[in-house]
């Protein structure tokens, strides 16, 4: 499996661009800017590469290492641990950056203590950094593959 964070977006109104099932035109917000008690929803994405299938999390919390592990958590409960019942390891592929980066002490923390309640062998890759300087790597896209 491959996990990133993906792009933030608001709650609530979607923003222009953004297709809804209805004939009359909705209003929509054009910015990026906070909306008061709705907050800003942070989706952390997760590609099942063998079964070529995408799963999103989304949450309020910030782009945190814990927020990171908890989608993989989710993944697994929801999807990872139907498709494959006798598992016995799980292999992460993470870009370098942001919440799931190689030097943060959470998020070494988080899937070792994952690894411990579900009881899987989890090894952790990280694709390096792009030299470009985008923040996140293409290793984890489908285009990539």
């Amino acid at each position: 499996m491959c996990s990133s964070r993906v792009r933030s977006e608001l709650r609530g109104v979607p923003r222009v661009g953004r297709t809804r099932p209805t004939i009359v035109p909705a209003r929509v917000r054009d910015h990026d800017f906070p909306g008061g008690e709705l907050g800003k929803a942070v989706p952390y994405g997760i590609c099942d590469v063998a079964a070529s299938t995408g799963w999103v999390n989304v949450g309020t919390d910030g782009d945190t290492a814990a927020f990171a592990v908890e989608s993989i958590r989710r993944w697994w409960q929801a999807v990872g641990a139907l498709a494959y019942p006798d598992a016995g390891r799980l292999l992460i592929t993470a870009d370098a950056g942001g919440s799931n980066g190689y030097r943060t002490r959470a998020w070494k923390a988080g899937p070792a203590a994952l690894a411990a309640e579900t009881g899987l062998e989890i090894t952790v890759c990280h694709f390096p950094a792009p030299p470009n300087g985008t923040g996140s790597s293409t290793g984890c896209s489908p285009r990539s593959r």
